[in-house]
């Protein structure tokens, strides 16, 4: 009986010392809550991206079709897209888009788990951007 006892309070204190308090985040929840990828559509991009570095992730055949005003190219499909996109300040805003969005938001959790904190991705990428009338300029 008493083994069953042990047994018990063992297994109810082991239950009690491992959660949580309730609102009350762990350090590395907190760090995660830090890092995440925010979506934003073609007009919150456009009025949050003004003054930050925005980061267009498609080929150079894409880009020379025209590109948002003030982007800087890394091709995701080069080999070196992460030694280039680590030239990047990690503590700036980085605002990232593609053609249609699953390419910017793969690179956009790339850079998140190499410690980018401030991390945005346009949703539906520039052809959303374009269909909502936005403007894009030609080099």
């Amino acid at each position: 009986m008493k083994k069953t006892q042990i047994l018990v309070l063992s297994v109810l204190f082991a239950i009690l010392s491992c959660e949580t308090r309730k609102g009350e985040k762990t350090e590395g929840q907190t760090e995660a809550a830090k890092s995440t990828v925010q979506k934003l559509s073609p007009r919150e991009f456009q009025e949050k991206s003004s003054h930050a570095i925005i980061l267009d992730v498609r080929t150079p055949e894409e880009v020379a079709a025209g590109k948002i005003a003030g982007a800087i190219s890394i091709d995701f499909y080069r080999s070196d897209f992460l030694d280039k996109a680590k030239e990047i300040p990690k503590d700036k805003e980085i605002f990232v888009y593609c053609a249609v969005g699953a390419r910017s938001a793969e690179a956009a959790g790339l850079l998140v788990k190499e410690g980018f904190t401030s991390v945005y991705h346009l949703e539906g990428g520039i052809r959303a951007w374009t269909a909502q009338g936005l403007p894009v300029i030609r080099e």
